[in-house]
């Protein structure tokens, strides 16, 4: 028979879901922009663009009208979910995959992107890739819950989710997979970077197929290559940098007073939503193109062939603000990506225009820092200077961008971070309570919850049982601890080994004595706890586990020290390969970490009539049973060391381990054979 290569079966699931995650997410993403174009046509009239739409077919006050409608709507969408706020947009997606805290529901986000079509579509200033990522990211939380996956391919999942939205909206699958990579999951790893790439660019096929392929403004530039840029302007992008660093968190500050404003007007969703659809169609009056996300106002701001005029471009970046901020501010859910690109754009515009003063300046170097500025708001507000780098990429299709590009996303994303640590995202997690997490060692212990660890074979006896009963169940049970319920269920306490000690000695207290009477404390934790409260607890040196229970104190199972070490250690290094590789006798090899080696070793006698999960974790640093070999004979048959197996005198064992620590145990029982 030959070798087995390639991904195990199991591996290889989380491909096949991510791949149907990002095509269910591309089809739905398209159909939603389908739907937009469809409410739009029907509020708005045709027209090539929206603006264009606005100018003309819509009186004065038809223009004010419009945009109020859609929030009222959309606000009356929201009352359905009767006061609640489930997860929604990039924000909520970050929480969800970096806290694994949360869930998605099919009603009610599909609720929500009702309510968010109804705000974009007739011209609310937001954008759709929240709408598209939230879609995406409902569908792999719900194949995560079909499959029962754990809460790490979950995160990878809808992380896989976000970059099909990402793709979808921008074209862009690249910077999808980005984005996720160093926003959402903020881990570079292979095993979770395959499936989201394969998701944003099954995603961007079924959008090639739909809606067309290309880059977003290819049209933008000449088809021939741009020239180079002189020294002079590149360095210009280092200021242009530093002013979309200030320029990011101002941008930020106007949308967080924003919402405090419309809180204090303590107004119902729909109304507060008419109120900030209100506000951007008395903008639409006068300046039209600060309706909806802003995509085809890009290209009248980058167009090479008619400059726009300066007093134009002015009133573009800020009333684009202003509406952002109404729009956002009044509860409308959407995204501010696409928005943050249009004022990131009339920004670089500006910064170009007052660069014609002391320099020279072509039209097509002007529309150059146009995208030079998109791409440096981006990554100031988002702290993801990577992402803002990509996408413009893939939005124009001219890698010739790079170097001022990258100067300028990088010095303006360092500018908003010495001044503010937080990116938009965080932010707003962090205004809910929340904290991040700081690094993949925090990130494990914060997003591995007791549920993960939960073992479910507690041995229980009532608080009236008799001495007998309980010392029967401790006789029994290969543990030393059992818990203690009342007569309705709830947790009394613990009783260990060493409690009964004491009336042994004095057989005729044991008629008297009932569980309750030999009952300790008990130290619980919740299914949802984080590993890291309860953490803390095994400080204890003599705490071993800890009790989990539900409200009312019903015991549900129990968390091991062990297995919370085990558990954070595969978290942390993930399905990493390792380059020793050891033959099994068979068709496959197994991998071994590294520095390990396997031994057989006769079973210690401090061992002797210990089951696996009972052994001394000091005698067990640095080593793990594989199996015990019943007898001394070459032919003895080996059983597996399941956790309930008792260990034997005369018994050889097969560990996995460092060799100091097989050493140790060598000096204590003598030498063994590998």
């Amino acid at each position: 028979m030959g070798r087995h290569k390639g991904t195990p079966l199991r591996a290889f699931a989380i491909y096949l879901l991510a791949g149907f995650t990002g095509i269910a997410g591309g089809l739905l993403g398209c159909a939603f922009q389908q739907g937009l174009n469809w409410i739009q046509h029907l509020f708005a009239g045709p027209g090539k663009t929206l603006s264009a739409s606005v100018r003309d077919n819509l009186s004065w006050w038809q223009t004010l009208l419009v945009p109020t409608i859609g929030g009222f709507f959309g606000g009356l969408c929201l009352l359905l979910l009767r006061g609640r706020k489930p997860p929604f947009g990039i924000s909520d997606l970050v929480m969800l995959v970096q806290l694994r805290k949360g869930t998605i529901k099919v009603r009610e986000s599909l609720v929500q992107i009702v309510s968010s079509a109804c705000t974009i579509g007739t011209g609310g200033s937001i954008g759709k890739e929240g709408a598209n990522s939230q879609i995406a990211a409902t569908i792999a939380a719900w194949v995560a819950r079909i499959g029962r996956l754990g809460s790490r391919p979950r995160a990878v999942l809808i992380g896989c989710g976000v970059a099909a939205g990402m793709a979808t909206s921008y074209n862009a699958p690249i910077a999808g997979a980005i984005f996720v990579m160093e926003i959402v999951l903020g881990n570079f790893a292979m095993d979770v970077f395959a499936p989201i790439v394969l998701a944003s660019v099954l995603a961007t096929m079924i959008r090639w197929h739909v809606l067309g392929e290309g880059a977003i403004y290819a049209n933008s530039f000449p088809k021939a290559e741009l020239p180079k840029l002189p020294w002079e302007l590149i360095l210009a992008a280092l200021l242009l940098g530093v002013l979309c660093g200030i320029g990011g968190l101002l941008f930020r500050a106007a949308v967080h007073h924003s919402r405090k404003g419309f809180q204090r007007l303590r107004l119902s969703p729909p109304l507060a939503l008419a109120v900030g659809g209100l506000v951007v169609g008395a903008i639409g009056t006068f300046m039209p193109e600060a309706w909806g996300n802003g995509f085809e106002v890009i290209d009248h701001v980058t167009d090479v062939t008619q400059t726009p005029p300066l007093l134009v471009v002015l009133t573009l970046f800020l009333w684009k603000q202003i509406a952002t901020c109404a729009t956002v501010g009044s509860g409308a859910l959407g995204g501010i990506f696409t928005p943050n690109l249009v004022i990131g754009a009339a920004f670089g515009s500006l910064f170009a225009f007052g660069l014609g003063l002391v320099h020279d300046i072509s039209p097509l170097e002007r529309s150059t820092f146009a995208f030079v500025g998109m791409a440096g708001l981006t990554a100031a507000t988002m702290h993801a200077p990577v992402t803002a780098v990509v996408l413009v990429f893939e939005l124009t299709g001219h890698y010739e961008l790079t170097l001022p590009v990258m100067l300028c996303s990088i010095v303006a994303s360092m500018t908003a971070s010495l001044v503010d640590e937080d990116s938009y995202y965080t932010a707003a997690i962090k205004q809910r309570g929340e904290r991040l997490p700081a690094g993949i060692e925090d990130m494990a212990i914060r997003s591995t919850f007791v549920r993960d660890v939960l073992r479910r074979d507690c041995v229980t006896v009532r608080d009236t049982a008799g001495f007998r009963e309980v010392m029967q169940l401790l006789g029994s049970h290969r543990g030393d601890t059992i818990y203690v319920q009342d007569a309705a269920g709830a947790l009394v306490g613990r009783v260990e080994l060493q409690d009964v000690k004491y009336f042994l000695n004095d057989p005729s207290l044991t008629t008297a004595v009932i569980a309750g009477d030999l009952t300790r404390p008990v130290v619980t934790a919740h299914a949802d706890d984080s590993i890291a409260a309860v953490m803390p607890h095994f400080d204890d040196p003599e705490l071993r586990e800890i009790a989990v229970v539900d409200a009312q104190k019903r015991l549900l199972g129990r968390v091991r020290h062990q297995d919370v070490i085990t558990t954070i250690g595969s978290e942390v290094l993930g399905q990493q390969r390792r380059s020793t590789r050891l033959s099994m006798g068979g068709d496959d090899d197994m991998p071994v970490p590294a520095g390990h080696r396997l031994f057989t070793i006769p079973v210690p006698d401090a061992w002797i009539g210990l089951a696996i999960d009972g052994l001394p974790a000091a005698s067990l640093h640095g080593l793990v049973v594989v199996m015990a070999i019943q007898g001394p004979g070459p032919d003895a048959e080996p059983v597996a060391a399941t956790p309930d197996l008792v260990l034997q005198a005369g018994w050889r064992i097969v560990v996995l381990g460092t060799t100091e620590a097989v050493e140790r145990l060598h000096r204590d029982d003598g030498g063994g054979d590998e």
